[in-house]
């Protein structure tokens, strides 16, 4: 069947949905957005309430080259469609000893507040932070965009020598205490790794490719609230065709003969050549799929 014949459904109008919906739009296929909110967004959407707008979720942009990458896609830029300013300090951390810490944006004043909590770390800093550098564009162009679905896609000299490269075998924490003694920098440089959902010394070295973006790419943020990226998000699916339809809570997805063909929305069955469900997983798997298609159980 050709793409433009194509009908197909993305269940959840967050980041992940509004960007499946878009691509798929911009090649072709009819793609119907369903979010059972009044608004896209998921997580990033906002909510006001007794004359105040508040985010709903994430409250710091990071990896600003991701989100450029994806307008680009379209042939658009960032800048088409919200405004970005980069914060200095980045943001305060709270050390175990309560004692605040500022995180400066420039890079050469982070590496003077280091250099007064570990006299003489600065040229330790300035090799971390190269390896982190390299492990942040070695995963960002030869591990991130592969969909992951066979072990051979990685089967090749220039990925092998970029997953020795990654330090996969070795932990967060450890990697910290190689560079550094003093315990406040241990603190200081752990803390993105929180974002992952693991403890430092649970999660690979790799990971220090997170103060690469942190450090040198900074914190931004979009001016009127992180809602705006969803905003954005949601013009550029429009302008690529999505038809987007919000307060439409979906029930269930029906399966026959292994292909998801339909689904019932607010009640209601409706008939798709495909779906894309973007709504997170558990719901997805536990909810929506009978379970004789579920990969995994509640457990």
């Amino acid at each position: 069947m050709d793409s433009n014949q194509w009908n197909v459904a993305v269940i959840g109008g967050g980041f992940a949905g509004l960007s499946a919906a878009t691509d798929l739009a911009s090649k072709g296929y009819k793609v119907t957005l369903l979010e059972k909110n009044s608004t896209t967004g998921g997580r990033g959407r906002m909510m006001k309430a007794a004359g105040f707008t508040f985010d709903m979720g994430p409250s710091w942009y990071w990896m600003p080259d991701v989100f450029e990458n994806y307008f680009q896609r379209f042939g658009k830029k960032v800048s088409d469609y919200y405004e970005l300013k980069r914060l200095n300090p980045s943001y305060r951390v709270f050390l175990e000893n309560g004692e605040p810490l500022d995180v400066p944006a420039d890079l050469s004043t982070f590496k003077r507040m280091l250099e007064k909590l570990e006299p003489g770390c600065g040229s330790a800093f300035d090799k971390f932070l190269r390896e982190a550098q390299t492990k942040y564009h070695v995963s960002m162009s030869d591990f991130v965009w592969k969909p992951s679905l066979s072990w051979t896609e990685f089967a090749s000299p220039k990925l092998l020598s970029g997953a020795i490269k990654l330090q996969l075998f070795s932990s967060f924490s450890s990697h910290v205490r190689k560079y550094f003694k003093d315990p406040r920098i241990h603190q200081l440089l752990e803390f993105p790794v929180l974002f992952l959902g693991a403890k430092p010394d649970k999660t690979p070295s790799m990971y220090s490719l997170m103060n690469y973006a942190d450090i040198a790419l900074g914190t931004w943020y979009p001016q009127g609230g992180m809602s705006k990226i969803a905003e954005g998000m949601t013009r550029l699916a429009n302008e690529m065709g999505v038809n987007i339809e919000t307060e439409c809570s979906v029930e269930s997805i029906h399966v026959n003969n292994k292909k998801a063909n339909s689904i019932v929305v607010n009640g209601v069955t409706r008939a798709f050549d495909a779906i894309v469900a973007a709504a997170d997983y558990h719901h997805v798997e536990q909810k929506l799929l009978s379970k004789e298609f579920r990969t995994y159980d509640e457990n």
